[in-house]
């Protein structure tokens, strides 16, 4: 699935990146919105690195009123490190590491019932290392980058 097909006629757009720049691959999500951050100047599309603390930025986003939120966190499908899913959130918990499943699923059922009308979607990277930040990896983020510059610019 293409950037500009999850956002879809959306103008309002949270990318909650969450991980651990500590675990290597794990900081997927952490990476992604800093990398947003720096190349995207929209108002209407705003980026979060959430670190491994998803609840510390419910109240920014919640403010927001984001029509889309999108999760961006490692999750653990068994593909090759780098690959890339779109996914329901809630049916993608049991994926996501265990070190941000509980913060994530307590934030986002927090987040749904203060935001009903907001679509959330999960855009999840398979993680290889935890010690270091793969090629595969890095080069999944680049092209995110990419793609999300192209779609909300």
């Amino acid at each position: 699935m293409e950037v500009k097909e999850i956002i879809g006629n959306l103008h309002r757009i949270v990318l909650c990146g969450i991980g651990n720049e500590k675990m290597g691959d794990y900081g997927f999500g952490a990476y992604l919105a800093e990398a947003l951050l720096r190349a995207i100047e929209n108002p209407n599309f705003f980026p979060l690195n959430c670190r491994d603390v998803p609840e510390s930025q419910a109240g920014v986003i919640v403010r927001f009123r984001p029509e889309l939120v999108i999760v961006a966190v490692a999750l653990e499908f068994g593909e090759k490190p780098g690959k890339v899913v779109v996914a329901d959130p809630w049916e993608a918990l049991e994926d996501i590491p265990e070190e941000f499943r509980f913060q994530l699923k307590v934030t986002l059922g927090h987040m749904k019932e203060i935001l009903p009308w907001t679509r959330f979607v999960l855009l999840g990277c398979q993680p290889g290392s935890r010690k270091e930040v793969t090629e595969e990896v890095k080069n999944c983020v680049r092209a995110l980058a990419i793609a999300f510059k192209d779609a909300v610019d």
